[in-house]
């Protein structure tokens, strides 16, 4: 039997429009996690818990970022968007970091090398009031952003990574944040001193993924060069990134970094319940209440951009269906699927452990 409280927190799972309450962004009081799992400040704006949902191309629309923060998620980052086309004022790239009905607080990362485009974005975006904090993209890996000499490519220029920190920083009233990772190769790892230069720039928060530019996503995070990072941003929040996926890697981070929070990308995919989770709030394990979960997440798409939100839910349902003895079968047979009938379908025959449609 579920507590008021309890039911409160799922209500929205029937339906979609109801706005977001963060009954869940609170830890469990019995939660095993406690003490590494709290609320944070990023300058004057306070995190009602320092889990963050990472920034992912192609799937952290303002959908997803719903889902997570009534799943307990603290803080959420948008898609990167280019600062020289919000600069511009194109409104594809606007749009990309504007969402009706964000939870808040949440961050618009922008990403760029010209610290004018960076500078004349961070007050569009400010203007427009579409988030409480700005986020510096310096990881990104993707060739097309880094032969622009932003993402990843800054952290080879680190005194122009600086001066964009300190002129957006000084540009803005909202906080402003950079996201890096420990170095573009395995032969070139030199995060501690871009930290420092990046706090001594002015930055209010620093996340690292533990991977270096060459390394991509592939191959194991490696957090042992986190370690010392804490100290050098001192009373500057630092966030740990890469390959968080159970609540013993929280405990283990922690320990060895001491750092402020942990940022959750491909961790969470296929399974956005993990936030609420690691705060203790053991209310998602059943397999209907994930179904309802998973067909939540597929309607406030559909509510909020119509049939394109088919396609665009199939890298989340390729993740959904991670571990089921089908898996590959059904990649292959949804790969074109236009019809959120038959998604649905899916949805429920792997919750309930049933044959998937069209699956013998």
């Amino acid at each position: 039997m579920k507590t008021d409280q309890q039911q409160q927190s799922l209500d929205w799972l029937d339906s979609p429009s109801l706005p977001f309450k963060p009954v869940l962004q609170t830890a469990a009081s019995d939660n095993e996690l406690a003490q590494f799992i709290h609320p944070v400040k990023i300058g004057s704006v306070t995190l009602p818990n320092n889990l963050i949902l990472a920034p992912m191309a192609g799937v952290t629309d303002g959908s997803f970022r719903l889902l997570c923060a009534r799943l307990g998620v603290g803080f959420t980052v948008s898609e990167l968007a280019s600062a020289k086309a919000i600069s511009m004022r194109s409104r594809q790239s606007i749009n990309l970091v504007r969402f009706q009905a964000q939870a808040r607080p949440y961050a618009a990362q922008l990403f760029g090398a010209d610290i004018d485009n960076m500078v004349t974005a961070a007050q569009i975006i400010e203007e427009l009031q579409v988030c409480d904090i700005i986020d510096i993209n310096m990881g990104c890996p993707v060739p097309k952003v880094v032969k622009t000499g932003a993402g990843s490519a800054l952290m080879n220029t680190p005194e122009l990574a600086g001066l964009i920190v300190s002129a957006v920083k000084a540009a803005v009233k909202v906080p402003v944040t950079v996201k890096c990772r420990i170095g573009w190769s395995k032969n070139s790892i030199y995060v501690k001193d871009f930290v420092k230069r990046m706090v001594d720039s002015g930055a209010d928060a620093v996340t690292v993924h533990a991977r270096t530019r060459q390394a991509g996503y592939t191959g194991p995070a490696e957090w042992q060069y986190l370690e010392g990072i804490s100290e050098i941003c001192g009373n500057v929040p630092f966030f740990a990134n890469g390959d968080i996926s159970q609540p013993n890697h929280i405990r283990e981070l922690h320990q060895l970094t001491g750092c402020s929070g942990y940022m959750i990308g491909r961790g969470c995919l296929g399974q956005p319940w993990l936030f609420a989770e690691l705060l203790g709030h053991h209310l998602f394990s059943d397999p209907h209440t994930r179904y309802l979960i998973f067909r939540h997440h597929l309607l406030d798409m559909l509510m909020e951009i119509g049939p394109k939100a088919v396609p665009l839910f199939r890298v989340h349902l390729f993740n959904y269906l991670k571990g089921h003895a089908n898996a590959a079968r059904a990649r292959h047979l949804l790969s074109e699927e236009r019809d959120p009938h038959r998604i649905f379908a899916t949805g429920k025959a792997l919750f309930y452990n049933e044959t998937l449609p069209g699956i013998v």
